[in-house]
């Protein structure tokens, strides 16, 4: 079995990464280093890495077709909302328009895939009181990032309801662990208690 794991150089990817070598997929790799460290791939010798952007469509194309995945799981994000505000345009091509890209080709190609897992961020409740928070739960996203990850959120489940592709979305809330940096702006709360 092989896993695509897009961010997979970044703090949750990473981890994720781990897991799947441990688990023993084989796992590919794609992260422009631009929140991520390959030095937070602690198995970096058994995974194959591209140091590629995510919006390169022409590289992801080619890269679906040669190495066949069977999981993908797409954590490659501009996560920062300030950034999101400051650059809507490349942000929104990262956390929306490369999803798209992606999802459309395996449904032009019938790319065989097991399952394609796309995760989305608490950013789309907003600031709506309601707690405990559930899937179910109103959303109000109230800013570009936040738009991005729900909307790509519907497109994911319509294209897997729509052309019976395996498809899920998981939102994160305050993710913090070990081998976070603390002192990044990306970083909540959490870390830096």
């Amino acid at each position: 079995m092989k896993a695509l794991v897009t961010g997979g150089a970044g703090f949750i990817g990473s981890h994720l990464v781990d897991h799947l070598v441990a688990e023993g997929l084989d796992v590919v790799v794609v992260d422009n280093l631009s929140m991520g460290d390959l030095h937070n791939v602690k198995h970096r010798d058994e995974v194959t890495i591209y140091v590629e952007d995510v919006r390169n469509e022409k590289f992801m194309q080619q890269l679906l077709q040669e190495e066949q995945p069977d999981y993908i799981y797409f954590l490659a994000a501009v996560a920062s909302v300030a950034d999101s505000i400051e650059r809507p345009a490349e942000t929104h091509s990262v956390n929306q328009t490369a999803v798209f890209n992606m999802l459309e080709y395996i449904r032009k190609t019938n790319l065989p895939i097991k399952q394609f897992l796309f995760t989305s961020s608490a950013a789309v409740y907003g600031n709506l009181p309601e707690l405990p928070k559930k899937e179910d739960s109103r959303v109000d996203p109230l800013s570009p990032y936040a738009i991005d990850k729900y909307a790509t959120e519907r497109f994911v489940l319509a294209y897997g309801e729509l052309y019976d592709l395996p498809t899920v979305c998981v939102r994160f809330f305050n993710v913090y662990g070990p081998g976070q940096n603390p002192s990044s702006p990306y970083s909540g709360v959490l870390s830096i208690l």
